[in-house]
């Protein structure tokens, strides 16, 4: 396809098959056509793109990119007042974490986002931070204010370091255990984990799962986690997980990109009951494909029969960065007696879930299929995420020492 085949194709998706076209308009499609030649270069066509989709404002559940081309800045920023400061930086880079970017092309940090609002305008400065790597990914320079300033020219090839493990836990004292999870994406890792840990977990006071950074996955991947945050006594004993209300939009489009992924579910899973469930998914897809939006029956997942007495309190951290199944465990923890949130709101990507993609050979799509009903209601988290039960707002400080966790021992008393 040419590039402006793909723009009119997305444009299509995002009017008839994208789960919030009921909802949201977006930006104007013939001001986005009209910058799109076949001539322009892949980063011109992608920037243009990603301004698209960014007027939508679905943010981490509706994104586009190059296969073989995923650029990597080899940083990671967050804004604080007018500074953008590093919060991630490969070795290879000649600045690191905690140094400030204070101007993008020779642009005060201000001035750009005045410049391009339909990435940064109606929220909050400390929850845009992937939105100014992708605006700085388009850039020539950045400066850098470090011991000295200077300008950086731009790169989006840098090689990737060794990657945080999915998951990493420890004692941090007799009365406390961390666990930490960046994704949930692989089932087997999770339960691994948990039968490792479960012994220690049961016996220890306080437990502290870390759920910052936890870009999602699969809601049936943290279901074995759910055993150490029932108290003996909770009302949510043997009800369901999933009680949220959605609908499903079954477009032909959808239905063939949600099998897909349903199979490559199915290759990777152990767990009978869970392989069982997307058995139902796929037939489900087969059976309403091309039927528009339809209610969807909340998944009959139960929480165990009985909770445990330890550990008593379960503190969960979040922070912006805590996305999609992330969320979903962190709404359903919520609700439990013995959990407190502690941290910033989450990334709030919930109102449209359950994820599909479209595939243009070069290019690939990715949207949601389903709508929360919860918007219907003005309850919706869009722009907002779920909110924490003891807030912790971000500074600079947080890159020198762990401030939500030494929050969270200092709320359990240790």
């Amino acid at each position: 396809m040419t590039k402006p085949e793909i723009a009119k194709t997305i444009v299509d998706i995002c009017r008839h098959d994208a789960a919030f076209c009921k909802d949201l308009k977006g930006g104007d499609p013939k001001i986005f056509l009209s910058r799109i030649s076949d001539g322009m270069s892949d980063k011109d066509f992608l920037f243009s793109v990603e301004r698209y989709l960014a007027t939508f404002k679905v943010w981490g559940h509706l994104y586009f990119y190059q296969k073989q081309l995923r650029s990597y800045l080899g940083f990671h920023v967050r804004r604080y007042q007018n500074s953008l400061f590093v919060t991630h930086a490969e070795q290879s880079l000649p600045f690191s974490k905690g140094d400030e970017i204070i101007a993008v092309d020779g642009a005060p940090i201000e001035c750009v986002a005045e410049r391009f609002p339909e990435f940064f305008d109606g929220d909050p400065p400390d929850r845009q931070g992937e939105r100014w790597e992708t605006v700085i990914a388009n850039a020539n320079t950045v400066t850098i204010r470090a011991q000295k300033t200077f300008e950086y020219t731009v790169r989006t090839d840098v090689g990737r370091g060794q990657g945080e493990p999915s998951c990493t836990f420890r004692s941090l004292s007799s009365e406390c255990y961390y666990v930490r999870f960046t994704n949930f994406f692989d089932e087997q890792d999770v339960q691994a984990v948990t039968e490792h840990t479960s012994e220690e977990i049961l016996r220890t006071k306080n437990l502290i799962i870390d759920l910052r950074n936890n870009c999602g996955g699969s809601d049936t991947v943290f279901l074995p986690l759910l055993k150490f945050l029932l108290a003996e006594d909770d009302p949510m004993c043997r009800k369901p997980v999933f009680c949220g209300e959605e609908e499903i939009l079954y477009t032909e489009r959808n239905a063939d990109g949600r099998i897909k992924l349903y199979k490559e579910y199915l290759e990777s899973s152990t767990s009978d009951e869970v392989r069982r469930y997307i058995v139902e998914q796929i037939e489900k897809q087969r059976r309403n494909k091309g039927k528009g939006f339809l209610p969807a029956k909340p998944d009959d997942f139960l929480f165990p029969t009985s909770g445990t007495r330890y550990p008593e309190k379960v503190v969960v951290l979040t922070d912006y960065y805590c996305a999609s199944s992330a969320e979903s465990f962190v709404e359903i923890a919520s609700c439990l007696q013995k959990v407190t949130v502690i941290g910033r709101p989450t990334m709030g990507v919930n109102d449209y879930a359950n994820l599909t993609y479209f595939d243009f050979g070069e290019y690939v799509l990715h949207y949601p299929t389903s709508r929360s009903k919860a918007i219907d209601a003005g309850m919706g988290t869009r722009g907002r995420g779920l909110q924490p039960d003891i807030s912790v707002p971000w500074t600079p400080h947080h890159l020198r020492e762990d401030v939500d966790l030494m929050t969270a021992l200092h709320w359990l008393k240790i």
